[in-house]
C-alpha cells in the first residue's frame, strides 16, 4: 500500500516534482563541469591530439559522432543529454579524460621495445644505430607493433591451448629488424647504389625477377642443441644473395633444378623478396594472419617514386614479419617448457609426460 493517501496527492506531487527538478540540476551540473572541463583543456587535448597524429591517440580524442565540436576545435560543448542514472554525459569527455590521464604519460614516456620514439611516432637514433640503420632512415613504431601482432596472432592456437595471453616474452625488435635490413640491402645492391634513397616504377621494374638466399639458419632436429627448434625462428644473421635471377625464365629454370634436387640445393630456391612493383603496391593488403604495416607513415613521394623505407616494409612483408633468431627474443615459460618438450619427442620414441607443463 502507497504511504500517501489516495485522497491527498499534493505531497506526492510536491515530492516528485522536486525529484525531476533534484535529477535535472544533477544532469545540468554535470554537463556544466563535462564542458567547462572541455574548454578550459581544450589547448591541451588539441596538443596531445596532435602529437599523437600517428598513435592510437588520434582515434581516441575529439572523435565522437554524437557530440559537436565547434569553433575550430578550441570551444567543445556536450549536445545531448542522457536519461541513464548514471549521468553518462559522452564519449567525447570520456575521451578526453582518458587522453589527460593516459595518453600525455605516453608522450612524456616516448619510448617503446626499449627504444626512443620522436613526436610523430617514429623510433629514435638509438633505435637505428642498434638495427644497424642509416640514420636518415625511419622505422615507424607501427611497423613493429605490427610485427608483435603477426606474431602473436600465428601461434594463437598454441598460446589457447596453454592458456597464456603471450607467446614471447620479448621479442629483440632491433635484430630483427637488422637482418632484414642488411638482406634487403643486399639485394638491393644488385642493382642500385647503396645511397639511393628513391625509386621510381621504371627502377623497381629494371630490377631482377628473383634472388635465391644463402646462408640462412633455421630448425633442425638433427642437432639437438639447436635453439631455434624451440623458437621455431630463423637466422639471416649470414645470409646473403646467393643467386640474381635476370629474367623469369632464369628463375623457373632454377626453380625446376631446386624441386629436382629434392629441394636440397641451398641458396638456389628463387623468391622476389617483396621487390616487385606489385607487391609494393600492395603491402598493407591481406589476411589477418599477414604482416600488413600500416603504408601511411611511409608516402609515395611527390614525384610519384617510393622511399627506400616503403620497399623495405614489401620486404619484410614476404618474411611475413616473423621475428628473428636471438638470445633477447625469448618465449613465455609456458610456452618455452612445451616446445621443449614437444623437441625432445622428435628425439626420441620414449613419451613425454605434459601433466606437469599443462599444470604449470
Amino acid at each position: 500500500m502507497s504511504i500517501f493517501s489516495i485522497n491527498d496527492n499534493s505531497n506526492y506531487n510536491s515530492i516528485l516534482s522536486q525529484s525531476k527538478a533534484n535529477k535535472e540540476s544533477k544532469e545540468n551540473s554535470k554537463i556544466s563541469f563535462a564542458n567547462a572541463f572541455l574548454k578550459q583543456n581544450a589547448s591541451k587535448l588539441n596538443e596531445i591530439q596532435s602529437a599523437n597524429s600517428q598513435t592510437l591517440a588520434r582515434s581516441e580524442v575529439l572523435n565522437s559522432t554524437n557530440t559537436t565540436n565547434t569553433s575550430n576545435n578550441t570551444n567543445f560543448s556536450i549536445s545531448s543529454k542522457t536519461s541513464s542514472p548514471n549521468y553518462d554525459i559522452s564519449s567525447e569527455f570520456k575521451n578526453s579524460i582518458y587522453t589527460l590521464k593516459y595518453k600525455q604519460a605516453d608522450i612524456s614516456n616516448n619510448t617503446a621495445y626499449g627504444y626512443s620514439v620522436d613526436k610523430d611516432g617514429y623510433m629514435g637514433s638509438d633505435f637505428n644505430k642498434a638495427a644497424g640503420l642509416p640514420e636518415d632512415f625511419k622505422i615507424h613504431k607501427s611497423t613493429l607493433d605490427e610485427i608483435e601482432r603477426v606474431a602473436e596472432y600465428n601461434v594463437s592456437d598454441i598460446r589457447e591451448y596453454l592458456g597464456v595471453d603471450k607467446y614471447y616474452s620479448n621479442i629483440d625488435m632491433a635484430e630483427t629488424i637488422k637482418q632484414y635490413y642488411n638482406l634487403f640491402s643486399n639485394a638491393l645492391g644488385q642493382s642500385f647504389p647503396s645511397d639511393k634513397t628513391s625509386f621510381s616504377e621504371a627502377d623497381i621494374n629494371s630490377m631482377p625477377s628473383g634472388y635465391a638466399v644463402g646462408g640462412d639458419k633455421c630448425m633442425n632436429f638433427n642437432d639437438p642443441n639447436n635453439r631455434m627448434n624451440i623458437t621455431g625462428l630463423k637466422d639471416f644473421s649470414n645470409s646473403l644473395i646467393s643467386n640474381v635471377y635476370k629474367t623469369h625464365e632464369q628463375a623457373k629454370e632454377a626453380d625446376d633444378l631446386w624441386v629436382d634436387s629434392g629441394y636440397m640445393i641451398d641458396g638456389l630456391l628463387p623468391k622476389t623478396l617483396g621487390l616487385s612493383l606489385e607487391e609494393i603496391k600492395n603491402v598493407s593488403k591481406g589476411e589477418d594472419w599477414q604482416f600488413n604495416p600500416d603504408m601511411s607513415v611511409y608516402p609515395q613521394n611527390e614525384d610519384g617514386s617510393y622511399s627506400k623505407e616503403a620497399l623495405f616494409m614489401s620486404f619484410l612483408k614476404a618474411q611475413n614479419g616473423q621475428p628473428v633468431e636471438s638470445p633477447k627474443t625469448t618465449l613465455n615459460p609456458k610456452v618455452e617448457a612445451y616446445n621443449t618438450a614437444m623437441t625432445k619427442e622428435s628425439f626420441s620414441t620414449t613419451s613425454v609426460d605434459l601433466t606437469d607443463i599443462m599444470t604449470g
